[in-house]
């Protein structure tokens, strides 16, 4: 056993894929063309014999039929001449004496069977003396005027077999130049079914994580080849995509703490240089909001991070809604940048209302952000999903950068807004919260005017996706879409 798995090893490792398919596919040539000789063989060696039985049994009916009308002397002389398929015809009596028989035959009894009258049986292995090989045939019983007779007809099979031999010799010859010719064709053909892959081999190679551009050649045949250049393309340009976004991605994060950076270290370099101590003021209006905005950023940067690598983990459990949403409404008024108008109905489901509120605050600070002098939020609710629209009466967002939007660093148009702008990373963080609840954002025109932020999730997040305890030890109660309601939902102008 274990040669046989060493064996196997050193035939694995030692040949490359197109000698391996050679050395399979001409072993199976060469066992189904073994196997194919065999039957042949044996199909006609059955029909010689049957042939042999069938030339010998005729003639010793016939002679048989001809006793039977009328005695040995109405016996045609003809049928007693050896032809092809007969060599030897005798005719004996009951007292086992031949009375008759074909020229040059010996006049001993060449076989002692006597199947009766009209009765015929087969004969092989008979050896005659003074002739060389074996016979085989048939024997008739006939019978005439009280008279018992056995008509014997053998022939030699010493042409059959030689026959059989020879055809054996033949293929024993040719199937090794057949074998060596079809293993020669199929490391031909295999060679060429793999060149596409030599070819993508040698230019996925060539290929470096600087330079992801290349493509590797797709062949025309539309096989499995063929499939697996599309796959790797396609690979590629994930990739390739994937870089890109890395790099841009190390490049804005780079470029957005730099500045918080830039306004620490020139105020420390500057109390450094001039040996002066930092005053109250200046902490509390510029180094600590910069380092809060730093530490800000670096937090949301783990959170996509986490978020790329295994979801945004959450920590679910029954989450009032409604509460979150007045909770925010309560803090855009108390800054008072907007008028705020909202339209909240109880809603209950399962989720994280911490990231949840984190992502509604999101949406409304860009909200805030972008007003002219009107902030809208409404709730609604179906049997699977609850939805929360925030728009505000802003300058809106163009079609074509809807997408770009929750894409991280992005800002369209920065120099708008009355207010500073952000990292541009509030609405990517809020995308992927929505996507852990099962759901999405998506941006529309608001009636009025500006743009319609709707967020819509799952009302029970079945699976969640983190490891963290749950706050109850006890599973949350199955989901109760919303309160009673027993008038009209509460409006907040």
């Amino acid at each position: 056993m274990a040669r046989t798995c060493g064996f196997r090893a050193m035939f694995r490792r030692n040949q490359g894929v197109r000698m391996r398919s050679t050395i399979v596919a001409t072993c199976v040539v060469a066992v189904a063309m073994i196997v194919g000789a065999v039957i042949m063989l044996f199909m006609l060696h059955r029909y010689q014999d049957r042939e042999m039985y069938k030339s010998t049994g005729t003639r010793s009916y016939d002679i048989a039929h001809q006793i039977d009308q009328g005695g040995l002397s109405s016996v045609d002389p003809e049928l007693l001449s050896p032809t092809t398929g007969i060599d030897i015809i005798q005719i004996i009596d009951n007292n086992g004496v031949v009375v008759a028989s074909s020229p040059g035959a010996t006049q001993e009894p060449i076989s002692s069977v006597t199947p009766g009258w009209w009765n015929t049986q087969q004969v092989d292995k008979i050896e005659i003396a003074g002739r060389s090989g074996t016979y085989c045939g048939q024997v008739t019983g006939a019978q005439y005027d009280g008279i018992g007779y056995n008509v014997i007809a053998v022939v030699s099979t010493q042409a059959y077999l030689s026959g059989l031999l020879g055809t054996a010799a033949i293929l024993a010859i040719e199937f090794p130049v057949v074998i060596l010719i079809a293993g020669a064709a199929i490391y031909f053909f295999v060679g060429r079914a793999l060149a596409p892959v030599t070819r993508i081999t040698k230019q996925v190679s060539a290929i470096t994580s600087s330079d992801l551009s290349r493509r590797v050649p797709v062949p025309s045949t539309d096989d499995e080849v063929t499939t697996l250049a599309v796959t790797m393309n396609t690979m590629l340009d994930r990739l390739e995509q994937s870089r890109n976004s890395q790099l841009e991605f190390v490049g804005d994060a780079s470029h957005e703490l730099r500045s918080p950076l830039t306004t620490l270290v020139g105020i420390l370099d500057l109390a450094d240089d001039t040996d002066s101590a930092i005053d109250v003021e200046t902490v509390r209006t510029i180094l600590l909001p910069e380092a809060l905005r730093m530490n800000h950023m670096v937090s949301d940067l783990l959170l996509l991070a986490r978020a790329d690598e295994r979801g945004i983990p959450l920590t679910v459990d029954e989450v009032d809604l409604d509460d979150i949403v007045g909770a925010e409404i309560q803090r855009l008024r108390s800054l008072g940048l907007a008028k705020v108008i909202a339209d909240v109905r109880p809603i209950r489901v399962i989720g994280d209302s911490d990231k949840l509120l984190r992502a509604i605050r999101n949406l409304t600070d860009n909200a805030a952000h972008y007003a002219a002098s009107t902030i809208t939020l409404k709730m609604n609710t179906n049997l699977s999903t609850a939805t929360i629209e925030v728009m505000d009466d802003g300058p809106g967002v163009a079609e074509e950068v809807r997408e770009k939007i929750f894409d991280r660093f992005y800002r369209h148009d920065p120099d708008r807004g009355r207010h500073q702008v952000g990292s541009g990373l509030g609405l990517p963080i809020a995308m992927e919260i929505a996507r852990a609840h099962g759901g999405s954002i998506t941006v529309t025109d608001a009636p009025g005017g500006g743009a319609r932020f709707t967020m819509t999730i799952k009302t029970e997040t079945t699976v969640p996706t983190s490891t963290e305890p749950a706050r109850r030890n006890d599973r949350p109660a199955p989901l109760v879409l919303g309160k009673a309601i027993t008038g009209a939902p509460d409006r907040l102008n």
